[in-house]
């Protein structure tokens, strides 16, 4: 799992924490994908909308966890600061 590009969220942005480009894989890589926090403090990962208004991709459990922790990581190690980890206690 490897960050492409990393975009946070602007502040007041909701549950969004971040939107991200991925490569999941080698080879397999995905754009435009929004990282967001629950209240419960577990992760959503949404793949954009098709023009139908239905989703293009949905993630098993795991995988959800995989990119918002290497989000998370890529969000430390670059320095970005905002929005991250919106509802740590």
């Amino acid at each position: 799992m490897r960050i492409l590009s990393y975009r946070p969220a602007p502040s007041g942005g909701g549950t969004t924490l971040c939107h991200v480009d991925v490569e999941i894989v080698a080879g397999v890589r995905l754009f435009g994908l929004r990282v967001a926090q629950m209240p419960d403090r577990s992760f959503r990962v949404f793949g954009p909308n098709t023009d139908r208004a239905g989703r293009s991709m949905s993630f098993d459990p795991a995988v959800v966890d995989a990119i918002a922790h290497a989000a998370i990581s890529y969000n430390k190690l670059d320095g970005h600061s905002c929005n991250e980890y919106r509802f740590a206690s």
